[in-house]
């Protein structure tokens, strides 16, 4: 094999194997926050990431961003005294690597339970960035957009948010 051939194989293998990666630590991510993991969220973000809510017009809701692993982590330790239940149900998966970094973007369905006890649908998608650093891969900058979170029994036509459902 000559040596462009083979350095065309490792460079593909190595985006093969970004993808894999990446793909991994989102998986994580939602079965971690099934699991209540709390605190041990932190372990899939980097020490200067930064997770936050978005609105549909792209800005950041007040009071919906945290940055650092710590800061993340803390608002995970908090997380099942507003989301008791949860299960996270990803979709329509997009990862582009460029050499040590990555975009993930998935669609999200997620039947949950807020902390009165109401049984809520949240739909909506996250666009994600990620870095390897040191071989190893984990999450820069998280970004979640809620498209709807209505009540169960309302449905997103009736109450597409939950503000929607109270008034």
């Amino acid at each position: 094999m000559e040596t462009a051939d083979l350095q065309d194989v490792l460079r593909r293998l190595d985006l093969l194997e970004s993808e894999r990666a990446v793909r991994a630590v989102k998986a994580h991510y939602m079965q971690w926050a099934d699991e209540k993991r709390r605190l041990g969220m932190g372990e899939l973000f980097w020490d200067d990431a930064v997770w936050e809510e978005l609105d549909h017009g792209g800005a950041t809701i007040p009071g919906a961003r945290w940055v650092g692993r710590d800061a993340i982590a803390q608002m995970f330790n908090e997380s099942p005294d507003r989301l008791s239940f949860t299960v996270h149900y990803l979709t329509n998966e997009k990862i582009t690597v460029v050499g040590d970094t990555a975009v993930g973007r998935w669609k999200l369905l997620e039947p949950c339970t807020v902390r009165d006890e109401t049984a809520v649908w949240q739909g909506g998608h996250y666009i994600d960035d990620f870095e390897r650093r040191d071989g190893v891969w984990k999450i820069s900058h998280l970004r979640l957009t809620l498209d709807f979170q209505t009540p169960y029994h309302e449905g997103w036509l009736r109450a597409p948010f939950l503000e929607s459902a109270q008034s």
